[in-house]
């Protein structure tokens, strides 16, 4: 048989130049590791929490390296060492389970570092192992909240709603909160429960936040092909709009900012309707009508959306959310407000929005409001006097009697 002198030659100089390259794409990659997830959990700002500690402090459970030695979360660390031993321990090979998970976490974790706001003191096996029990023990939580064959009767967690509303609460909150990738590589390393077995970790995650996640699960899973890069991102990507249309920016800043209550609106022409859109934020104004999506009240929504507006203040991104508490705080001021928009199946509660709203107050520049154009048109339309109003619905009549003959 004849040796193919050419082709080994060809192979051995395409992987002399392969090598070649390897340094280049070495200092690449480093280069897209220390700029993807620099700085993406902050602390709140103190301006932020002056008067309001209780919606950006953790009530039960501290997760990740900011509040971890607060004296009154202590108590609770003990039984996320009983969940990540109810986790691991559910596969025979437990050890080597275990050690893929921190040399996983090791080779993570100046990546990891990285992400937070400012540097974290601690010795790389003690971050490493908070990672992995912080990790675990939100990846059980999910498990034992999703799928009730895995729950156990008196879970510290799970028995009471109280505690459980706590949970969730913690688990938004900006500053406690550890990088998204280190949940999806643990959870490829772990065990499954058989009762979960066809669960993403994403589902798992929607199912845990119900009622805070503004549509269905279902309905989100083709809108995170981007990053996340925490939970409470995650949340944040399900209120942005699938589709995004950059606005035009009004000539005159100042009008797009000036928002009329629900009641002047109402008595000067403007109509109010609810509409179904993929997101809450999917507000629009058009042929005299603004048009905006139910919004379901819950007892964390005061603390889910600061926080969202306190993400979005520390990231250089569009202010989707801070837009939407200002539209919103704008058209209800008072429980007048409110009953409008309750009438016309918009809000659900009304004395709630309208404390909600008078709390939340939010400050953004006229060049970071998303709702800038619709604003404009909003205080530039002009109801029709009623001479045209009733020749408009003389010309439908006679349209639908014409295609009727």
């Amino acid at each position: 048989m004849a040796l193919d002198l050419h082709g080994s030659q060809h192979r051995a100089s395409k992987e002399i130049v392969l090598e070649e390259h390897m340094s280049l794409v070495s200092s690449i990659k480093k280069k897209m590791a220390n700029i993807s997830d620099f700085g993406r959990i902050c602390k709140v700002s103190e301006t932020f929490y002056k008067e309001t500690e209780d919606v950006y402090f953790p009530r039960v459970v501290a997760i990740g390296p900011f509040h971890r030695d607060k004296d009154e979360l202590k108590a609770m660390e003990e039984r996320k060492w009983q969940y990540i031993s109810t986790l691991l321990l559910r596969a025979t090979n437990a050890d080597t389970r275990i050690a893929k998970c921190v040399e996983m976490l090791k080779m993570l974790e100046d990546r990891t570092r990285k992400c937070y706001g400012e540097p974290i003191d601690l010795k790389s096996d003690e971050f490493v192992e908070m990672m992995l029990v912080d990790g675990c023990f939100i990846i059980e939580l999910f498990y034992k909240c999703c799928c009730r064959g895995v729950r156990r009767r008196g879970d510290p967690f799970l028995g009471t709603p109280q505690v459980f509303s706590h949970l969730r609460h913690d688990l938004v909150l900006l500053d406690n909160q550890i990088p998204f990738f280190i949940l999806q590589h643990l959870f490829n390393l772990v065990p499954i429960p058989t009762q979960c077995n066809d669960c993403s970790l994403i589902e798992l995650a929607f199912r845990f936040f119900r009622r805070m996640v503004p549509d269905d699960p279902h309905n989100l899973q083709d809108k995170y092909g981007q990053e996340i890069h925490h939970l409470l991102d995650l949340i944040h990507q399900s209120f942005i709009p699938r589709t995004h249309f950059l606005q035009q920016k009004p000539q005159h800043h100042q009008s797009q900012m000036n928002i009329q209550t629900a009641t002047h609106l109402h008595k000067i022409g403007t109509r109010f309707k609810k509409t179904v859109s993929p997101s809450v934020l999917g507000v629009r104004f058009n042929k005299g009508a603004l048009r905006i999506p139910a919004l379901t009240y819950h007892d964390l929504m005061e603390t889910l959306l600061r926080n969202l507006v306190a993400m979005e203040k520390c990231y250089d991104a569009t202010k989707y959310v801070t837009s939407y508490v200002f539209l919103m705080r704008s058209l209800i001021q008072s429980n007048d407000d409110a009953k409008i928009l309750h009438k016309k199946g918009i809000i659900d509660k009304e004395e709630e929005f309208v404390t909600l709203f008078s709390k939340i107050h939010v400050e953004i520049d006229a060049k970071d409001f998303y709702y800038a154009d619709l604003c404009e048109n909003l205080n530039g339309f002009k109801v029709p006097n009623k001479s045209v109003r009733y020749a408009r619905k003389v010309r439908k009549c006679v349209v639908r009697c014409v295609r009727e003959l």
